[in-house]
């Protein structure tokens, strides 16, 4: 009776475990196709053109389907109703779709690193105007 308990517990460890290596692994393709299209659009966009032309529509069209499909599979809701906010923003020009790219993966990053939300804001000491790495700054 205990080797089976045991045997099952090992087993469902290791099903969660793989699961879990899944779930990582998507996202970080996720993140990998949001920044290659982050870097097709600055691209563009140095070039001097502000509208979104097909072939980037093209690109983040299949980047948005798949944050969406693999924002749903994690199960998050905050996330998963964040990253449907983000696709019904207004995406006619670069600059929209590149914020509309960071947005989606500020989202992913908090969903694979959970404690990334419990960072303070600020940083700094209250009233340093300075800021403390003006401390650490070699002398010349």
């Amino acid at each position: 009776m205990l080797i089976e308990t045991a045997t099952r517990d090992v087993s469902a460890a290791r099903q969660r475990h793989c699961i879990e290596i899944v779930e990582r692994t998507r996202l970080r393709r996720l993140v990998d196709r949001i920044d290659v299209a982050i870097a097709s659009c600055e691209e563009t966009h140095l070039q001097g053109i502000k509208e979104v032309t097909p072939q980037i529509a093209e690109r983040v069209q299949e980047v948005f389907a798949f944050a969406r499909r693999s924002v749903r599979l994690t199960g998050d809701v905050d996330a998963i109703r964040k990253v449907d906010e983000y696709l019904a923003r207004r995406r006619i020009k670069i600059t929209e779709v590149m914020d509309v790219l960071w947005s989606i993966q500020e989202t992913v990053f908090d969903v694979m690193l959970p404690w990334r939300t419990e960072l303070p804001e600020d940083v700094e000491p209250q009233g340093d105007t300075n800021g403390i790495w003006r401390e650490f700054q070699a002398i010349a």
